[in-house]
């Protein structure tokens, strides 16, 4: 077994966790480290629910049990966390809300099957109240700093989701994406963040802001983790209306020698007058070409278009549908932009909602024939980054310039992936998101790789290296 001292160090990536495990580590161990990880840090608000010990412990039983039984657990003792909208039967749901919070009665697909694959749940997240902002600071009750500078947002709004899995509180963390959420936060704490194309993880027992294009992201530390998760999650679950059965179309493992990725030209290029930020895009993509990319330029405007249609349309609605009733029922505890942002659902009529859907699909085929142009997308995540007063200041504006490179994937039906892409001159992290069509989730796990093996630095917000999957593969041998 590991000594106290190297698993106070230990990483939580799932490659050092299964080799601790194989040099005699217990999940047993491995649960008190992580209360004494996230102890240490228990005032920043990055957790809102913790499973106590003795329930841990009940956990790691049943694990140790189906281990013996020689049950197949792909994420043997990996712990994680939820996000606070996110159902587990006898725990709190209070999507950042007090006076919205429940009971859950049943537990959420993604959940179980996870814990199904063998990872432990150790509590619930915070977030940005009703899943409603880019931010991470719209959380009433208290909300949790970025991982590398506590002025700034942590982004949003899985805000704990990300924190958490960037300080090496947990392995991996499942959030909620309906704008931005699954990717904005991970590039702002340095980490992957992963969503999947829209029914390819169940949303069942998830608090929805858009039901019909909410998705499920995972964070991690690397994108092989994140796409591990995946693995277990993904598939159709009858009791999720658009949850899809996930075609079973093979794509290349390695990176191919010659690829084209797609980009905006200069006129939608908009970095909100950061010029670090619009650097950092710059150097992302030349490691790209070097990694054996040309870029090609497409029309953004279907994109950016499909964007906008998020907040400043019927589809708000949506959100109107799941939250509307208590905004209405006590206003006291919802935060002011929050509030006014799932008020404008009011201004929309049915035939608004009809029109908006076809606007939708006229820019989707859109999208999707420039698509048809390249391989993939690569965008910057966030354009920027704000100081927490500055968000304070203009909760509105700043928050949509985030979602400026993210809000277009779930209308349109793509898949993407956050990865790290260095940290700015300021010591500020920096995402890089690619994106595909429907589907193909699996296609951008390669180049997702070779860009994180590019860029190498630390995992998330911790002083451990990132490991080449080669270096990984061989260590193991």
């Amino acid at each position: 077994m590991p000594r106290l001292h190297d698993l106070q160090t230990l990483s939580f990536d799932f490659p050092s966790l299964a080799a601790a495990y194989h040099d005699g580590l217990s999940p047993r161990a491995l649960v008190q480290e992580v209360q004494r990880r996230i102890a240490i840090e228990q005032d920043q608000h990055i957790w809102t629910y913790l499973i106590p010990l003795e329930q841990l412990l009940e956990q790691v039983v049943r694990l140790e049990q189906a281990a013996a039984r020689g049950t197949r657990l792909p994420l043997f003792g990996l712990p994680f966390g939820v996000k606070d909208n996110i159902d587990v039967a006898g725990l709190p749901t209070s999507a950042g809300c007090a006076s919205f919070t429940y009971t859950a009665s049943r537990t959420a697909q993604v959940v179980a099957r996870l814990t199904a694959a063998g990872a432990i749940l150790i509590g619930k997240q915070n977030m940005d109240q009703f899943a409603t902002g880019l931010v991470g600071i719209r959380s009433p009750q208290g909300y949790c700093r970025n991982a590398f500078h506590p002025e700034y947002i942590p982004g949003g709004s899985s805000s704990g989701s990300a924190v958490a899995v960037s300080r090496g509180h947990v392995s991996f963390s499942i959030g909620s994406d309906t704008g931005g959420s699954g990717r904005v936060p991970a590039a702002l704490n340095n980490i992957v963040g992963l969503k999947p194309t829209p029914g390819r993880v169940s949303s069942d027992g998830f608090l929805y802001c858009n039901r019909s294009f909410d998705v499920a992201p995972v964070f991690a530390l690397t994108s092989d983790d994140a796409y591990s998760v995946l693995a277990s999650i993904e598939g159709h679950d009858p009791h999720d209306i658009y949850s899809v059965t996930v075609p079973t179309e093979k794509f290349p493992a390695h990176l191919p020698k010659h690829f084209r990725f797609g980009l905006p030209g200069t006129r939608h290029l908009n970095f909100f007058g950061d010029g670090l930020a619009e650097a950092q895009f710059e150097q992302a993509l030349g490691r790209l070409k070097a990694l054996g990319g040309e870029a090609v330029e497409i029309d953004f405007e279907p994109f950016a278009g499909a964007g906008r249609l998020v907040f400043n349309s019927a589809l708000i609605a949506e959100r109107w549908l799941t939250y509307g009733a208590a905004i209405e029922a006590d206003e006291r505890h919802v935060h002011p932009a929050v509030r006014q942002s799932i008020l404008a659902a009011k201004r929309y009529s049915a035939a608004d909602a009809f029109d908006t859907l076809y606007t939708l699909e006229a820019y989707k085929q859109q999208a999707w024939r420039e698509l048809d142009k390249v391989d993939l997308l690569a965008l910057p995540t966030a354009a920027t980054i704000y100081r927490i007063k500055d968000v304070e200041a203009d909760p509105l504006t700043l928050n949509t310039n985030l979602g400026y490179y993210t809000y277009f994937a779930n209308p349109l039906r793509l898949t993407a992936v956050s990865v790290p892409a260095g940290l700015r001159p300021d010591g500020l992290p920096f995402g890089l998101c690619l994106l595909a069509k429907a589907f193909e989730d699996n296609r951008l796990l390669p180049y997702a790789r070779a860009f994180q093996e590019s860029v190498g630095g630390k995992l998330g917000a911790t002083d451990h290296a990132y490991r080449s999957l080669a270096t990984v593969t061989g260590a193991a041998a």
